[in-house]
C-alpha cells in the first residue's frame, strides 16, 4: 500500500499509533504520536487505520486473514519531491566534485538554532545510486536509499539539534552510472564520522559554489576508473581484466591490499606520489591526480586496520600541501587513531606517520 502524509497507522510491534506527519525516505516516514511528539518509524512496522483520502477508505475496515495487504512503498513522485538540481556560484567557495554528506540549517541567519536538513549531494555528471547507513553503539541501521541525477542533491531527513549527534557516524556507499561511459567506475564505499563540535562553530558553516545556503560539508569522495585513464577488456576466456592483451589487472581486495608495503610485520610505509601510482599520469589534472593518491590511502588504512596494523607512515611529499591536507581530513573520519609527522631525519617534511589503536 502506498502511505501518504496524512494517513492515520497503527504501530505492529508497539501499543497505539497516529498520523503521517513526513515521508522521510522510500523506507521511513515520521507519524505523529498522541502525545504531540513526531518520531521517525521504518514502514514495515506500520499499518494503515485510516486513508486520508476516499479510495484508501477501502482500508478502514478488519481484515480477516484472507485478505492480502500489498506491499509497502511510497509513490515515485514524493521520493522526487525530495530531489532539488544544483546550482552554479563561481564567487563561491570552490568545492572539487564527488560526493558530498551536507548538513544545512534551516535558519540561515542564526546558524547553530534550529533544526538541520541532511542531504546527499551529487556533484558529478554521473547519476548514483546510494545506500546510507548510520552506526550507533556498534549497531549499523539502514536508513535510505535511491538514486540522484547528475549535479543534484536529495534531502534525506530534518533532524533537531538534540537528535543531530546520531547522524554523525555511518557510511555512505555509492555506484555511479552513465549511459555512454568510456570507463568502468569503482564503487564508492565512504565512512563518515563527524564531531559534534563541528556544528558549534559559525566558521564552520560555509556557502560552496554548487549551493549558496551555508552548511557543514563532508566531503565522501569520487570514483575513478578502475584502470585510471586506461580502458578496461575483459577476456571471458581467462576471467581477468585487462589493460593490454598480455597485462592482466589484479582485483584488489582489502585483506591482502597492504601486505606489499609491509616494511615488518606490523608497519607498513606506502608512497603516495602518482608515479609510484600510475606509469601514465601524465594526461591528468591535480584534481584527478588527487583522487587516485586519496583512493590509494583510503585503501591502505582501511587493510591496515582490518589486518591489524599498528603502524602505517604515508609517504605525500612537501609540494603544496594539498595531498596532507587530504590525508588530514579523512584521518579524522577515524576513530582510534593517531597521527603525526613522520620521522624528520629519514623523510624530511615529506611524511605522516599513523599509529592504529586496536
Amino acid at each position: 500500500m502506498k502511505f501518504k502524509v496524512g494517513d492515520k497507522v497503527k504501530f505492529l510491534n508497539d501499543v497505539g499509533g497516529g498520523i503521517i506527519k513526513k515521508i522521510i525516505s522510500p523506507t521511513m516516514v515520521s507519524v505523529s504520536i498522541e502525545d504531540g511528539f513526531d518520531v521517525p518509524v521504518m514502514m514495515n512496522e506500520i499499518l494503515l487505520a485510516e486513508s486520508s483520502d476516499v479510495q484508501g477508505a477501502v482500508f478502514n475496515q478488519t481484515f480477516s486473514l484472507s485478505n492480502t495487504i500489498p506491499e509497502t512503498s511510497i509513490q515515485e513522485d514524493e521520493f522526487m519531491d525530495r530531489i532539488t538540481a544544483l546550482q552554479k556560484f563561481s564567487s563561491l567557495n570552490p568545492k572539487p566534485h564527488g560526493i558530498y554528506l551536507a548538513y544545512i540549517p534551516q535558519d540561515q541567519v542564526w546558524l547553530m538554532k534550529d533544526d538541520i536538513d541532511i542531504f546527499i549531494v551529487n556533484y558529478t555528471s554521473f547519476e548514483i545510486l546510494y545506500s546510507l547507513i548510520i552506526e550507533n553503539e556498534n549497531t549499523f541501521k539502514g536508513i535510505d536509499y535511491g538514486s540522484v541525477p547528475p549535479f543534484s542533491k536529495v534531502h534525506i531527513q530534518t533532524v533537531s539539534r538534540d537528535e543531530l549527534e546520531t547522524w554523525l557516524n555511518g557510511f555512505v556507499q555509492v555506484l555511479f552510472f552513465k549511459e555512454d561511459n568510456p570507463m568502468i567506475k569503482m564503487p564508492l564505499h565512504a565512512p563518515f564520522k563527524v564531531k559534534l563540535i563541528r556544528f558549534l562553530k559559525k566558521d564552520a558553516y560555509l556557502a560552496t559554489n554548487f549551493m549558496a545556503e551555508k552548511g557543514v560539508l563532508i566531503y565522501l569522495g569520487q570514483s575513478v576508473s578502475a584502470l585510471g585513464t586506461q580502458q578496461i577488456e575483459w577476456k571471458k576466456e581467462e576471467g581477468i581484466l585487462q589493460n593490454s592483451p598480455t597485462q592482466s589487472t589484479q582485483i584488489i581486495t582489502h585483506e591482502k591490499f597492504i601486505d606489499k608495503y609491509k616494511i615488518d610485520r606490523n608497519t607498513a610505509e606506502v608512497d603516495l606520489h602518482i608515479e609510484t601510482i600510475l606509469d601514465d599520469h601524465d594526461k591528468l589534472d591535480n584534481t584527478q591526480i588527487l583522487l587516485l593518491q586519496r583512493r590509494l590511502f583510503i585503501q591502505c588504512m582501511e587493510s591496515a586496520i582490518e589486518g591489524k596494523l599498528q603502524k602505517v607512515i604515508f609517504i605525500h611529499g612537501v609540494g603544496s600541501g594539498t595531498l596532507k591536507k587530504e590525508i588530514i581530513t579523512v584521518l579524522q573520519q577515524y576513530p582510534n587513531v593517531h597521527y603525526f609527522d613522520a620521522s624528520m631525519q629519514k623523510y624530511g617534511r615529506g611524511a605522516i606517520e599513523v599509529l592504529i589503536k586496536s
